[in-house]
């Protein structure tokens, strides 16, 4: 972070992404594979948002659609 910076802080920013979109991503990721692997899948897309925490769109809209792309 830097000094400018008046942004939440990074862990705190993933966590309300985390919460906000875990369980709608879940649903559409279910959809897609067996449903064995799809809890495997979302944490694979939370570790890609974590790792890249800085390109995920601000807006809750945008960040959901975002990590939809990535599943």
């Amino acid at each position: 972070m830097n000094v400018t910076d008046t942004g939440p802080p990074r862990s705190q920013r993933f966590a309300h992404l985390y919460e906000q979109t875990y369980a709608a991503l879940l649903r559409f990721v279910e959809r897609r594979v067996h449903p064995s692997h799809a809890e495997d899948v979302v944490a694979d897309v939370f570790l890609v948002a974590w790792r890249r925490l800085d390109e995920v769109p601000p807006a809750a809209d945008e960040a959901r659609a975002w990590l939809f792309g990535v599943a």
